[in-house]
C-alpha cells in the first residue's frame, strides 16, 4: 500500500443515466477499502441506489438484517455538518448515505443563495455558493480519509456539478453505447469546461473508464474506437469493465468476495481496474516518494 500525499476526493461522472457511475463507485471503494485506503462514499443521488448496495453489503459482513440511517444527506446539508452521517460498512470503507429527501436539494440552495439566470450580474457569485457547498462541508472530514468517492445522479444538475466542484479528480464514464458516450462528451465540453474556466474548479480528468463493454459487439467495439481517438489511448482505463451478470446483481446482492463467482470477479475486473486506478494516481504524482 503506497501512501497518498494528502486525501484525493474523485467524482465519477457523465451528463446521462445509466453509465456505469454507480457501479464503479461501489467495486473501486470495496475494494480500495479492502487493500487499506480509509475510503469514505459520498452519494449524492437522491434515487439512494448506491445507499441501499452499501447497506446489503454492511448487512452481508456483519450478518444483521435491516440496518437502519438515522440521518440522511439532505439533513447534514442542511445542519452544515456531514460527520454525525458517517455510516460504517466494512473495514476502512465508510458511507454518508443519501435518501429521497435529497431531492430537495435545489430548492434548499435556491431559498439560501438566491436565483440568477446566467445574464443576471450576480449568477456568478450566486452559482459560485450553491457549486462550491459539498466541498466546503467535506472539508473537515476529509483528512480522516484517503479516498472519498461521490456518485450523482443520472442528469446534469448542481448535484453534479457541486461534485466536481468538490472533487480533485473525475472519472468521465460512459457505457459503450452512442447515448451514453455522447453525454460523456457533453457533460466534459459543458458543465466541467465551465467549471473550470468560469468557476476556477481545480480539477481534472484523471482516466476515462468505458464499461458494460460487450466484446465483439459491434456498436461497444465503434464507441470504443471513438472514444480512443477523441481522448487519446492514453487516457482510457486499460482495464475497462465488460458487461458481467455478477455486476448487475450488486444493487441487489451487495458487494462481497467470498464466493467463487466474485472471487473470479474480482481476479478479472475488478482487482485489474483498481490498479490502473492507482497506477493513474501514482502518475499525477498523487503518492508519497518511496
Amino acid at each position: 500500500m503506497k501512501r497518498l500525499k494528502q486525501p484525493l476526493t474523485i467524482t465519477v461522472a457523465n451528463g446521462k443515466g445509466g453509465v456505469g457511475k454507480s457501479t464503479i463507485i461501489r467495486f473501486l471503494s470495496y475494494n480500495l477499502a479492502l487493500k487499506g485506503y480509509k475510503t469514505l462514499v459520498v452519494d449524492e443521488d437522491p434515487q439512494s441506489n448506491t445507499t441501499k448496495t452499501m447497506l446489503i453489503t454492511k448487512e452481508n459482513h456483519e450478518e444483521k438484517e435491516h440496518y437502519q440511517i438515522n440521518k440522511t444527506l439532505m439533513a447534514g446539508v442542511r445542519d452544515g455538518d456531514l460527520k454525525p452521517l458517517i455510516t460504517p460498512i466494512i473495514d476502512n470503507l465508510d458511507m454518508i448515505p443519501s435518501h429521497m429527501d435529497f431531492k430537495n436539494l435545489p430548492t434548499f440552495l435556491a431559498k439560501k443563495y438566491g436565483i440568477a439566470e446566467s445574464i443576471d450580474k450576480n449568477y456568478h457569485q450566486i452559482e459560485l455558493k450553491k457549486v462550491s457547498f459539498m466541498r466546503d462541508l467535506l472539508e473537515p472530514i476529509k483528512q480522516d480519509y484517503d479516498f472519498i468517492l461521490i456518485d450523482t445522479p443520472p442528469t446534469t444538475s448542481v448535484y453534479t456539478r457541486s461534485a466536481v466542484y468538490a472533487s480533485d479528480y473525475v472519472i468521465l464514464a460512459f457505457q459503450t453505447q452512442s447515448d451514453s458516450y455522447d453525454g460523456a462528451l457533453q457533460f466534459l465540453e459543458n458543465d466541467m469546461s465551465d467549471l473550470i474556466e468560469n468557476f476556477d474548479a481545480d480539477t481534472d480528468i484523471i482516466g476515462v473508464l468505458p464499461n458494460q463493454f460487450t466484446y465483439h459487439g459491434a456498436i461497444d467495439e465503434t464507441v470504443l474506437a471513438d472514444a480512443v481517438e477523441k481522448f487519446g489511448q492514453q487516457n482510457i482505463f486499460e482495464h475497462i469493465i465488460p458487461f458481467a451478470k455478477r455486476i448487475q446483481s450488486a444493487p441487489r446482492l451487495g458487494i462481497r468476495k467470498d464466493t467463487y463467482w466474485d472471487k473470479k470477479l474480482f481476479k478479472d475486473v475488478i482487482d485489474p481496474l483498481t490498479e490502473d486506478f492507482l497506477n493513474r494516481v501514482e502518475k499525477v504524482g498523487g503518492f508519497e516518494d518511496e
